[in-house]
């Protein structure tokens, strides 16, 4: 389970955006996030920031990535959980 993040920004919906999160658990680079979103590096770090939204297809992408459904990358139920 992956814990709350105290941090605000990166909202999408009302929930945290488990981006950078999901990434580092996986031991995943910027740099390979951003490939298989087919986005630039600097996009992936807005994101986990939360100066910039993904738009669907990256966030489709991003959860195969880092295989788990668009609720738990949104931050909508922990990944594990149905």
């Amino acid at each position: 389970m992956i814990p709350q993040s105290p941090r605000k920004g990166n909202r999408e919906g009302g929930k945290q955006v488990r981006l950078k999160e999901l990434r580092e658990m996986r031991g995943l680079t910027l740099t390979q996030a951003a490939q298989a979103a087919h986005v630039t590096k600097a996009a992936v770090c807005m994101w986990e920031s939360g100066a910039r939204q993904p738009g669907l297809a990256s966030l489709l992408a991003l959860a195969d990535l880092y295989d788990v459904s668009l609720d738990a990358l949104c931050g909508r139920n922990p990944p594990g959980e149905s």
